[in-house]
């Protein structure tokens, strides 16, 4: 069975904050499962204050690159409020910096899991990959787990000078399951990315960090797949995802 996550993409006179709701609150044609309410996903930076609910103060797992591989580590967060330039008035401070006491930046920050503790996660890839039409990517957890993700399309290069991508999609395997993660009839001007892939959740099988951003006005759009979560056959879940407006 395919997990199958259809958007559609519109260009119009509405502002960006309408358009990233209609892409990644799905349409009449989406059938995957809702997410999971209980993981939160986050990332260090500066955002517009409607896209940050955490607060100061709150601990998180942060994912971090040690001298030993990649290790989640609990992360006190500070969230201060300071002017966004794109959107307030002078006096106005709606815009939100999230950061973390330690010196080091976290891949990503997750509250919520429930996963055993571990000094190591095991990490395949921790490196940004565009997943341009025609990629494919070989992810072996060990020697009898192997993963295959592949991503589809037709892309070319529309009047506003972006990269067009039609009939997009990408798609995991393991070589007896096929899943379709997520599918666009169309994006502009960005094209989706692996950030991290590896055993987040302590199973042994593989999970998934995927910017799902299919337009320019998305600044990120990380979305987490897990498999001890994953229903009815599947290979993995969306459980989380966390929206970033660029504009």
């Amino acid at each position: 069975m395919l997990i199958r996550m259809s958007f559609t993409i519109t260009m119009s006179i509405f502002a960006a904050v309408w358009i990233c709701c209609v892409m990644f609150a799905g349409n009449d044609q989406s059938t995957a499962s809702p997410v999971e309410p209980e993981i939160q996903l986050l990332q260090v930076g500066a955002f517009h204050g409607d896209e940050v609910s955490a607060e100061s103060g709150e601990t998180w797992l942060g994912l971090y690159s040690t001298s030993d591989g990649y290790t989640l580590i609990p992360s006190r967060i500070t969230v201060e409020t300071v002017y966004d330039p794109l959107v307030d008035s002078e006096g106005e401070r709606t815009g939100k910096v999230v950061s973390v006491e330690e010196r080091a930046r976290p891949l990503f920050l997750i509250k919520g899991l429930d996963a055993p503790k571990r000094e190591s996660i095991k990490t395949l890839s921790a490196e940004q990959t565009v997943l341009s039409p025609g990629k494919f990517l070989d992810l072996g957890m060990n020697s009898k787990n192997g993963y295959h993700l592949s991503a589809y399309g037709e892309g070319d290069i529309g009047p506003s000078g972006f990269i067009s991508l039609k009939n997009y999609s990408i798609e995991l395997s393991n070589g007896q399951v096929s899943q379709e993660l997520l599918a666009y009839d169309s994006t502009n001007g960005a094209v989706p990315s692996l950030l991290w892939a590896g055993d987040l959740d302590g199973d042994g099988q593989l999970d998934l960090l995927i910017d799902a951003t299919p337009h320019y006005t998305v600044y990120s759009a990380p979305m987490l797949f897990l498999s001890s979560m994953a229903k009815d056959g599947n290979l993995v879940q969306q459980v989380a995802l966390f929206v970033a407006i660029s504009c």
